[in-house]
């Protein structure tokens, strides 16, 4: 940077001026330069280390009910998701599919006489409890009727769950040997892996045609359709 003045008349020490304002510019720019010198990359002094966090020793792991975690307790070593519950009476009407059932009345009644029929012993709501909707409940029922497949055997099959006449939820343990055994769900260390209602007939019985789970499905929907519209108008 310099400054156009005139020679004429002007001082010597004028022609200096350059000079000084370079060095009044380095003066001022100095201590910046030398601040993001200091502070990029691994140049900086030791003492700008952040310290660690005040409630977590260095190389502390997470502990139980931890809120490290943005306040969140979920990622604590003792944290499980919710399955079936294990300690007092539930109402299998109020479940999901329950709920359906109750509200198709004629539905109701006639898997009520199926499953009397096959010889389950619980309600309609218990044999429900565990299906993903209705749908799969009816067309279970339905293939256990018309194939001979005992009601239990297809449920366990297909929701790893069992409720007796009294209520009480079992839940398939899958042992070592590969064989299963029914215990309270609180207990289960290596639950059985479910499946589809086609998989479940062909586990238990081969010989079975293998559209039968199709057709079974798609029977169960008209008949939830069906007697929908009988029950509303009974209602």
């Amino acid at each position: 940077m310099f400054l156009a003045v005139p020679l004429r008349g002007v001082c010597v020490r004028n022609l200096k001026l350059p000079a000084a304002v370079a060095a009044l510019v380095g003066l001022t720019f100095a201590p910046v330069i030398a601040g993001q010198h200091g502070n990029s990359g691994n140049h900086g002094p030791s003492s700008q280390t952040p310290p660690a966090h005040p409630n977590k020793p260095p190389g502390a792991g997470p502990t139980s009910g931890s809120s490290d975690d943005h306040g969140s307790k979920s990622h604590g070593a003792n944290a499980k998701t919710p399955t079936t519950p294990t300690s007092g009476p539930i109402n299998f009407s109020t479940t999901p599919v329950g709920l359906k059932l109750t509200n198709n009345t004629v539905l109701q009644s006639k898997l009520t006489a199926n499953l009397t029929a096959l010889g389950y012993k619980g309600t309609v709501f218990q044999a429900a409890y565990g299906f993903k909707n209705l749908g799969q409940f009816v067309a279970a029922t339905n293939v256990s009727q018309n194939l001979g497949i005992p009601f239990n055997q297809l449920k366990v099959q297909m929701t790893g769950l069992s409720v007796d006449a009294t209520g009480t939820v079992t839940k398939a343990n899958l042992n070592p040997d590969g064989s299963i055994t029914m215990v309270d769900p609180s207990k289960v260390t290596n639950p059985a892996p479910t499946r589809s209602l086609g998989q479940s007939i062909q586990t238990l019985k081969p010989g079975a045609n293998a559209n039968t789970a199709a057709t079974a499905n798609k029977d169960a929907e008209s008949e939830i359709e069906q007697t929908a519209k009988d029950s509303k108008k009974k209602s």
